[in-house]
Formats: structure tokens, sequence, C-alpha cells
């Protein structure tokens, strides 16, 4: 019996430290729990997790009485529970210690305030770059990156912070590097078409005062976070990152577009108005032969497009993408449509264009 209880009081322990997705998205997770004691995240970033990580840390350190608890409800006796409970209760009664500790006086000793000490100016309270940084976080163009079910990664304008079980790690841009050190892939399915690859970042901050730290997110995170970034992340040569899906499709498109005649235009090459960044070198020009009437095609008829030359390969490719659907071995086989005029096209017709030589 004592078996049966040991090992589901472990599984249960390590579902409250590490909560499975389950757990979370029923609401079973100490944020969750005590969503109305700790108050809102957005509205006050610094408070909710001086709070947070106090209940964390409490919860955690009661878990190996909680074991000896489970174990006397479920009947077990021995002269031994008497010291063991001595032996474990001291955990939780010096935790709750070193709490009192954190809250007492200016709180100055929290682990959460002591991540902002560096910032602080010397005769000035730390609640103002709390207050500062509050105000910051609750702007909308905030990113925040979910690194686990206890972790995640957020950048604000001028900030870069990981929120951990226990604290935070707190960093303004302008003081830190981002550099990838190692990088890991997976298969997602058999054929191999949906490949995702993580990304070990380690922040190096330029200043003694701040300890460096490291989180790990998928590539696809990793082109989102860019532009949030005063820096770029710095990857070694030695590390080479997956290109998306999308990104591998418009390579092959790109080499499907390139066998096709070059369709000759006279006017002054424009940008591309998808992006607005690359020139506009593809024109939908009708080449492929309409099948015979007794055969049945379940796509439209192709159709000639008068539009002038205004899309990149790249744009055109990702409108492509947007239009076939299903899986992404079958997307060259499907059928376009202008995104002007909507004619209906195929792969045939999306030619190379350039200026005719003067």
């Amino acid at each position: 019996m004592d078996i049966l209880i040991t090992l589901f009081y472990i599984l249960f322990s390590i579902c409250v430290v590490y909560p499975p997705a389950e757990f979370v998205s029923a609401g079973f997770t100490i944020a969750q729990l005590f969503d109305n004691w700790l108050g809102s995240e957005n509205t006050n970033f610094i408070g909710y997790h001086m709070k947070r990580t106090t209940i964390t840390v409490l919860i955690h350190s009661m878990l190996p009485a909680g074991y000896l608890a489970t174990l006397w409800c479920g009947g077990v006796r021995g002269e031994w529970m008497l010291s063991a409970a001595a032996a474990v209760l001291i955990i939780p009664f010096y935790m709750g210690y070193k709490m009192v500790r954190w809250w007492e006086y200016d709180k100055s000793k929290h682990p959460v305030v002591k991540a902002l000490l560096p910032y602080v100016t010397p005769g000035i309270d730390w609640r103002v770059v709390a207050s500062n940084f509050n105000v910051e976080f609750r702007s909308v163009d905030k990113v925040s990156i979910t690194l686990s079910a206890t972790s995640k990664f957020v950048v604000t304008h001028s900030w870069l912070v990981k929120v951990t079980q226990y604290g935070i790690n707190l960093v303004k841009q302008r003081d830190c590097a981002l550099v990838a050190t190692a990088t890991d892939s997976h298969n997602l399915s058999t054929s191999g078409e949906d490949e995702v690859q993580y990304v070990n970042i380690e922040a190096i901050p330029s200043r003694d005062d701040i300890k460096k730290f490291t989180f790990r997110i998928s590539t696809t995170s990793l082109r989102d976070l860019q532009p949030r970034l005063d820096r770029a992340i710095r990857v070694p040569e030695h590390i080479s990152l997956l290109p998306t899906l999308i990104e591998r499709f418009v390579d092959v498109f790109k080499q499907h577009v390139e066998q096709n005649p070059v369709y000759q235009i006279d006017q002054e090459v424009e940008l591309c108005i998808g992006c607005m960044q690359n020139p506009a070198d593809v024109k939908l020009d009708r080449r492929c032969v309409p099948p015979p009437p007794h055969i049945e095609d379940e796509h439209l008829p192709c159709q000639q497009c008068n539009c002038r030359v205004l899309w990149c390969t790249a744009c055109m490719a990702r409108w492509w993408v947007a239009r076939a659907g299903g899986p992404p071995a079958s997307w060259l086989a499907a059928r376009g449509s202008c995104p002007v005029c909507r004619a209906p096209f195929c792969l045939r017709d999306v030619c190379p264009a350039r200026r005719a030589a003067s």
C-alpha cells in the first residue's frame, strides 16, 4: 500500500512542480489557483511575481510534509514517522523564515526585487523603477514567448525578462547581447515535413552586477522575436538555423519559376506591392494548354492575366500557399489566382520578368 501511495505522490508532486498541459488547461496550477490573490500581471508585473514566487516556494517546500501526511492518511504507521515529520517540517519553517526576510522592511531582499536593484539609482526607492517597468510592460507591442509551463521570455521596448518559477531575470536591451549556443531538431511526422528546430540562446549582460541566463525557443519564435530587439541575435557560423516550411517552399517555387520562359517588359522595374522591399520580378502569362473537354479537371481553367508586373517571386509563392491549402506535398500541383484580378493560373504561367535590353 505504501508503495502505491509513494508512486502516486511522486506523480502528483511532479505535476505540481512541472504542470503538464492537462493541468494548465484545467486551471490546476499555482498561479491559476491563487489568481484572485495574485492580481493582474499586466497591471502590476513586479508585484504579481513577488507574490507568485512567494506562494510557489511555500507550496513546493511543503510537498515533503504532504507526503508524510498522505502516508498517515493511507494507514501507514511506524516509529520512524515522528522523526521524519520533525525533519521534513524544518523545510517549510526555514522557507517561511526566508520569506519573512524577503518581505520585511523595504522588501529589497526579495528575488524579484533583487533583479531590479542594478538599475536603481542610489537614494531612489526601487519602487520607482518597478513602477516604470510596470508601465512599459502594459504596452501592447511587447512580445511574450512561452518557454515551458513554468517559464516564459518577455521582450518590451527596453527590457528583456525571463520569468521562472522562483524569480525573474531582468536586463535592459542595451546592456545585453543574445548569442545562439546550440540547436536541436525534431520531426513531428514521419515524412519530415513538420520538422521543428529549437535554439538555445544565452543572454550575456555587459554589466558585472547582472547574472547571465539562457532560454530555449523554436526558430519560428526566434524570427518573431528578432524585429523587437535592438541588437540582432548573434548566430555563430557553426550553427545553422532551419528554414521554415514556407521558406523552403519559396525556394522550390523560385526554382520552378526560373525554368519558365522570361517575360520581357519595357517599363521600369517597380518594388513589389506585397513586401515593398524586393523588385517585382514575376508576370502571370498563360502558357498552359487547357485539358481536352472529355477530361474533367477539378481546378478552374487558367486565364490570361493582364495586370502589369507587381509582385516578387517570394510574395507570389506565399500567396500561392495561402490559396493552395492541403498538405505541403500537394502545394506545387495546386492552382493560384492573381492577387489583383483573381485570374486562375498554374505554376507554368508564373514567368520571370526581365526588362528588355535597350
